[in-house]
């Protein structure tokens, strides 16, 4: 009883083998020799090519960085780069590379057309209006002051155009309170060249290019002192017609006062001929 019981113990001890457990052989894996040859070849090419790709990311960021401060404009479009508050390069539809420290200004090249309304006194007391017209344009030579002084990150024009609507109608109001209505529209020509000559000395510290004025209507406010000049311009009108007619109907009178004279003068020739050749 004593050495059954230890066998039965000892087998109830012993665990049973995988395989008599599960009825399944686990297969022995054979990895080839070129297999292992081949992973430890590429072992060695691992950094290379690692250090590889790194050099061709660098190299895309470096591309890439550098197209993004390549700087194109439009052909109607001003550019000009800005280095520590100076204006280092511009032009229209410029196209070139500018530092990481630069910065850029876009805006349109384009021609602008301002039309300004003045109603005025003047020394009669009575009112007129004077309709301007004026064009211009950024001063090729400095681009950056028009750029810093008229506002023109926003992209359009309008206070840049409010700017000289105002200036321009203050110039007109002093022509006009300094002078008399008949001045006023006898000499649009002399009040053109004072708005262009007065408004150049301002805006060239602005880096604007006024390229013409002109002087598009002059009207009398007051409707009756408008119909009494009327009145008057076409009594004038008259009176010289009438004068014009005299002197034509005087000269007609005289050239046919001398016409019968000199008819008078051969016909008393003729009959002196005559009576002489009775005679003989």
């Amino acid at each position: 009883m004593t050495e059954n019981s230890a066998t039965v113990e000892a087998d109830m001890a012993t665990p049973p083998p995988a395989a008599e457990a599960t009825g399944f052989t686990m297969p022995e894996i054979v990895i080839p020799d070129f297999v292992i040859e081949w992973f430890v070849y590429s072992l060695k090419w691992m950094a290379p090519l690692f250090v590889l790709y790194l050099l061709y990311q660098l190299g895309k960021f470096v591309f890439e960085f550098i197209q993004t401060q390549y700087v194109c404009g439009d052909p109607n479009q001003w550019v000009v780069i800005i280095r520590e508050g100076e204006q280092h390069d511009a032009g229209i539809g410029l196209n070139c590379y500018k530092t990481p420290w630069d910065s850029v200004a876009i805006f349109p090249s384009r021609n602008v057309k301002v039309e300004v309304k003045t109603e005025q006194v003047t020394v009669e007391m009575q009112g007129i209006g004077v309709s301007t017209m004026l064009e211009w344009t950024i001063n090729k030579n400095h681009p950056l002051k028009a750029y810093k002084n008229l506002d023109l990150a926003s992209g359009n024009f309008n206070k840049a155009n409010e700017i000289l609507r105002s200036m321009t109608s203050a110039i007109v109001r002093n022509q006009i309170a300094n002078s008399t209505i008949d001045h006023i529209i006898k000499n649009r020509q002399e009040l053109r060249e004072a708005i262009l000559s007065e408004m150049n000395e301002v805006v060239s510290g602005w880096g604007v290019h006024l390229c013409t004025v002109e002087v598009t209507d002059v009207k009398i406010l007051s409707s009756g002192l408008f119909k009494d000049m009327q009145t008057k311009f076409r009594e004038e009108n008259i009176k010289k017609a009438t004068l014009e007619k005299m002197v034509v109907e005087n000269a007609i009178f005289f050239e046919q006062l001398d016409r019968g004279l000199d008819t008078k003068k051969r016909d008393l020739q003729m009959s002196k001929v005559q009576q002489e050749a009775e005679h003989e």
